[in-house]
């Protein structure tokens, strides 16, 4: 009988680059949702970079809550956290103490859409090996 040998280091090594590469993916579609002008906003607004938008528009303004993604990996998962104060409410939407409705922009919704990591994952097995 014919006897297999498997380099376990080897494997490892290629399943972790194959994840390396679908979490990026999914960091990269997470954010280009926040700088996509797809986002419905009730009023025109002027931003703190001195531009004047409406609607659809974009997420970014100063760009804080894009840069403040932080990405947490372990060898079997990974977890996206934007660290902006406020983060949470433009995800989740709000309503002030004035009665003023800030309306949900869930763009880790959209990037999950738009991403699909386990196929992505499975393309860079397919090419390691």
């Amino acid at each position: 009988m014919g006897k297999i040998n498997i380099d376990l280091s080897k494997l490892n090594s290629v399943i972790n680059k194959a994840f390396d590469v679908a979490v990026e993916a999914q960091a990269e579609a997470f954010q280009n949702a926040i700088v996509s002008d797809i986002w419905e906003w009730p009023r025109e607004t002027l931003r703190q970079n001195s531009d004047v938008v409406s609607s659809p528009r974009d997420i970014y303004d100063t760009g804080e809550l894009y840069d403040s993604l932080v990405i947490s990996r372990t060898t079997n998962a990974a977890e996206y956290t934007w660290e902006a104060d406020y983060a949470a409410i433009v995800h989740d939407g709000a309503t002030t103490k004035s009665c003023t409705e800030l309306p949900a922009r869930p763009w880790t919704k959209v990037g999950l859409e738009e991403c699909n990591a386990s196929v992505i994952m499975q393309q860079q097995l397919n090419k390691y090996l």
